[in-house]
Formats: structure tokens, sequence, C-alpha cells
């Protein structure tokens, strides 16, 4: 399948924000109460299933590689929020593929079956895949 991309882009990580390092820039910390989220490249599991969709020749799409999307599985802007990029690409040609939802594959944008590991499977929908 990476054959039928014709430009990706990799996903830019911005540093994790440390309830320490807000207290240093701003002078002020970050209530207990509230939780650090951390993003990793792969980012958070949105769904636990690919998504079938039909993809139109020469068109370019965007594959949401954040999770936190509310088009899934393609991007509406939500990573901006935590610095990553969506995946951008164009099919050669029409054809129905399996997009990944849960966003952790190794063959970006495309499903390779990794939504049915357990790791996965055991993850809260919005969370990080435990490394």
């Amino acid at each position: 399948m990476p054959a039928m991309l014709t430009a990706a882009v990799v996903p830019k990580l911005r540093p994790a924000l440390r309830p320490g390092l807000l207290a240093q820039v701003t002078g002020r910390a970050l209530p207990q109460r509230e939780a650090v989220r951390q993003y990793t490249d792969k980012g958070v599991v949105a769904v636990k299933t690919p998504f079938k969709v039909q993809l139109g020749e020469g068109k370019l799409y965007a594959w949401c590689s954040c999770g936190l999307s509310k088009k899934q599985p393609f991007c509406d802007g939500a990573h901006k929020a935590v610095g990553m990029t969506p995946v951008r690409f164009k099919m050669e040609e029409s054809r129905e593929v399996w997009l990944c939802g849960c966003k952790q594959t190794n063959d970006r944008p495309f499903c390779d079956g990794t939504h049915k590991t357990d790791a996965v499977q055991n993850t809260e929908l919005g969370q990080n895949v435990a490394a």
C-alpha cells in the first residue's frame, strides 16, 4: 500500500507540558487535581477499529495522527493543541481502503492490525498506549 502515497508528513511533536516547567515559564503552577496529558508520536487511541473508506484518485487527504479529531479518521485541526501534524497523502487511484483508527499503526495512515493487540484493546479511548 505505501506505493499509493505520493506525499506524507511525519508528525512533529511539541514537548509535553510538565507542571514544573509551567511554573518556571509563567510563575504559576498547575492545580494538583489537573492531569497533564502526555502525547506520543503516535497520538491517543481514537477508536479501537479501523475505518473503511472510499478514497478518490488524485484527491489530497489529511489523516488525523493525534487521535483528537471529531471527524475521524480525518483531521479537523485538533492537533494544534498538542503540536502534532496530520499525515497528508494523495491517492494514485480511487479505491476502498482501511484507515487506522487507533493511531498506533506502523503503516500510516493505513491499518496494519495493531488495533487487535492487547496493548491497544486495554487502553481507554483518548489515552496513550502504555509503553
